[in-house]
């Protein structure tokens, strides 16, 4: 496993955990209130750590050879 796939598979993990907290102490998925506060940074780990495994898989199938 490279890093790459580490640091992907722990900000998915972190963002994961951050929606189960949410979800935990508000029963929601989303809060109006809390919109500034905990979506950003859900949106940002996920992503980021969704591209860093898709960039990953697509960059180890173009270099094996054929």
């Amino acid at each position: 496993m490279e890093k790459t796939e580490i640091i992907g598979i722990t900000l998915i993990t972190i963002g994961l955990f951050i929606v189960l907290h949410h979800l935990i102490l508000w029963q929601k998925i989303a809060d109006l209130k809390d919109m500034l506060h905990y979506e950003p940074f859900e949106a940002v780990l996920l992503t980021a750590g969704i591209t860093l495994l898709i960039s990953t898989r697509y960059n180890k199938k173009r270099r094996r050879p054929t």
